[in-house]
């Protein structure tokens, strides 16, 4: 089944790369940007992201679920099958451009989180979150002061 499973994600990710690469300006290599988060519960981490982003996946499988962000991919993934050696929050932190911090923030306490502080800079805000998994993802909104 995790075969099937599998060849099913990478003909659906092959096409849409062969989309996505016929719709590019001629010479652009770099097409889209995705990021995954690795997680020991699936199910839970699911529950999490769909309320965080208050959407439904665009692709869900046992082992990788992704959301269609902002012209890429932001998929939570099985830690024991895609990084198994990888700890939670380590390596690269996911970080989303948001036109709403506040929305974001409320999304977040929705989904379980204490109410996470919205950082004001000189000419951006940030919103940074931990997810359940102890991943950081972090929410950024121009300011333009």
């Amino acid at each position: 089944m995790k075969t099937i499973l599998a060849l099913s994600l990478s003909t659906f990710l092959a096409a849409l790369s062969g989309a996505q690469a016929e719709n590019a300006p001629h010479g652009d290599a770099i097409l889209a940007m995705g990021a995954y988060v690795p997680t020991k519960d699936m199910a839970s981490s699911e529950a999490f992201y769909r309320t965080l982003f208050d959407r439904e996946p665009a692709i869900q499988l046992d082992d990788f679920v992704a959301f269609h962000i902002a012209g890429g991919w932001f998929a939570i993934v099985a830690r024991e099958r895609y990084a198994p050696d990888s700890g939670p929050g380590t390596g690269s932190v996911p970080y989303l451009q948001s036109g709403d911090l506040e929305q974001v923030q409320g999304r977040a306490a929705q989904a379980g989180l204490s109410m996470p502080k919205i950082i004001a800079e000189p000419g951006i805000h940030i919103l940074r979150i931990i997810d359940p998994n102890g991943q950081p993802i972090e929410f950024f909104m121009l300011t333009g002061q």
